[in-house]
This record gives C-alpha cells, structure tokens and sequence, in this order.
C-alpha cells in the first residue's frame, strides 16, 4: 500500500514538472521576436543671453518641442531676463540659436525704434493727413500717392515715390530723411 502511494505520489509529481515545463516551453514560443527600437532623434539648439546656464542644450525630438522647452533645460531664466521679447511657444528647429535678452537693453532698443519711428511716416502705410505733414505735399498729392499704393502695391524703396505724378527730385529731397517703407 505504501509502494502504490508512493508510486502515485511519484507519477503526479512528474506529471506536475512536465505540465510545467510544457507550459514554459509554449509561453517562449509565443513570444513575437523583439523589434528593434528606432534610435531617438534629437534637437541641438544653442541657448544664450539671460539663462542660467548659456549653453547648447540636446533635446529628444517628440514632434512639440519649444523655445520654453529648450530655455528649461538651459536652467530657466535669469531675474534680469526678459521673457517678453521672445515668443516661448516658438518650436524648435535643430541648430536654431535662441537669445534671450536683458530687460534694460531691450526698454533701450524699444524707445530708440519708437523714437525714430514716430518721427518718420511710412509711405507703405500713412493715410492722407500724416502724408500732408511731409513737406510739398498737400491733399491732391497725398491722395496720388495712395492711389499709387493701391494700384501698384507697397513701395519697395523711399526713391520710388518719385514715379507719382507730381513728386519730383527736388520735392523729394525735401522730405526723403523723413519718409520710410
């Protein structure tokens, strides 16, 4: 009786090694072979100006990278940065150089380029009085050369507002310093 229990204790036992091994043989087998992953692509920008760390900086490229994402990774912005200047939703291209500016320096280049704008009409866009503010053009002449705008598009240098009738060189040399496209 001991004899027969131990030989069926025995057939069970290897019965249960062989279910097992059988069962890892098919769970090996089923396993579709492993794919080899593409390697990652990868964005270089150069970062400089008000960050903490001027640096160039290598992003992974996952399709929606932008400037924030590359001024991040250069440490953040400086105290004396000047976030305002720059667009920080901009994406990424790889080699782009991105500079971030200092807030005085950019107040300066504002107030110049507004100084020197406001003192300038722009023949592209002035409408009828501020073209009658420039010396030798008076309400007929301005509307000539809004005309001219119209039908021929934007003036692609100050010197070719002397092809409207009525502006010659002398007239234009009385205004030009104070014209621009």
């Amino acid at each position: 009786m001991i004899k027969k229990k131990f030989l069926i204790g025995f057939g069970i036992a290897s019965l249960a090694v062989l279910m097992i091994l059988f069962l890892i043989g098919l769970t090996e087998d089923d396993t579709p072979p492993l794919e080899p992953t593409p390697p990652v692509k990868k964005v270089s920008v150069y970062v400089s100006g008000q960050v903490k760390n001027i640096s160039v900086v290598e992003l992974e490229d996952n399709g929606n990278l932008h400037l924030v994402d590359a001024v991040n990774k250069a440490g953040g912005l400086t105290d004396l940065a000047d976030a305002g200047a720059i667009n920080l939703a901009e994406p990424l291209t790889d080699g782009q150089h991105i500079h971030i500016p200092t807030k005085e320096i950019s107040l300066q280049a504002q107030s110049i380029s507004a100084a020197a704008s406001s003192d300038l009409v722009n023949i592209n866009t002035a409408d009828a009085e501020q073209l009658e503010t420039l010396k030798g053009i008076g309400p007929a002449l301005a509307q000539r050369i809004i005309e001219y705008r119209e039908q021929n598009g934007a003036f692609k240098s100050i010197d070719e507002i002397k092809n409207v009738r009525g502006v010659g060189q002398k007239k234009f040399d009385a205004f030009k310093d104070k014209i621009t496209i």
